[in-house]
């Protein structure tokens, strides 16, 4: 497994290349086995379980974890854009962006995030 990548919604006073941009967007909707947020809420089941049992979310502490829907699509989302800016060979996610638009059909949602993949320059 490769070493953990910085997110942050700042800057870093770092200096840095900037290898694009790295967006992922997920919705609430869809029961079916097959929907996208059910093929997430499955590859993610682990370490929402490890969550439920700590109380926490992340490694840091910092936020509550109260299981609801919204808390599973930031943490995906943010798992699915580490996954990205890794391809890059990136070594952080800057500037991070959330977006989420609540549906009128039952309290569905969808979530969009995005920011800039960097990459650490070379001392």
């Amino acid at each position: 497994m490769s070493k953990d990548l910085i997110v942050t919604t700042m800057d870093l006073k770092q200096n840095y290349e900037i290898l694009g941009m790295v967006y992922f967007q997920i919705n609430s909707g869809g029961f079916l086995k097959s929907s996208p947020w059910q093929i997430h809420l499955k590859k993610y089941a682990d370490a929402f379980e490890a969550m439920k049992k700590s109380g926490t979310m992340g490694t840091d502490r910092t936020w509550s974890w109260n299981e609801t829907d919204l808390e599973k699509a930031f943490y995906i989302s943010t798992e699915e854009l580490k996954e990205r800016a890794k391809t890059l060979g990136a070594d952080a996610i800057i500037g991070l962006r959330e977006d989420t638009d609540w549906h009128m059909d039952g309290g569905n949602f969808s979530m969009q995030m995005y920011g800039t993949a960097v990459r650490f320059a070379k001392k």
